[in-house]
């Protein structure tokens, strides 16, 4: 059975920092969210070590590393999956969270044997 290709459906983007469905590209060419438009991709690394150098293409962005050559952006983003943390190259200022002290109540402990049983009961 054929079904027709439809138009806009063959290929979405996701923002590499939420995941949410790109809409714009930011100042490096890499598809990303509105949120997400002023945040930049760097310092990114391979699987063997080396940095990332962010390129683009016909079909879109991509990664060159000196050892492994050329990578899919999707492997890139991959092997680097503290993005969406804020960890990778931008900060994100996280807040603090409150600390709460927890106070131990002190109760009587009472031991009951098993021919007392039939008193408390």
């Amino acid at each position: 059975m054929f079904i027709p290709k439809q138009y806009g459906k063959s290929r979405v983007d996701s923002c590499p920092f939420c995941g949410k469905q790109s809409t714009t590209v930011n100042k490096q060419g890499v598809p990303v969210c509105l949120q997400h438009k002023n945040e930049e991709l760097s310092g990114l690394k391979c699987f063997c070590g080396e940095y990332l150098e962010l390129r683009g293409g016909k079909w879109g962005p991509y990664f060159f590393c000196m050892k492994c050559g050329n990578i899919s952006f999707a492997k890139g983003l991959e092997a680097n999956p503290d993005i969406s943390k804020g960890n990778a190259g931008f900060k994100v200022q996280q807040k603090a969270k409150p600390t709460y002290k927890v106070e131990e109540k002190k109760g009587n402990e009472i031991v009951i044997r098993s021919d007392e049983l039939d008193f408390y009961y």
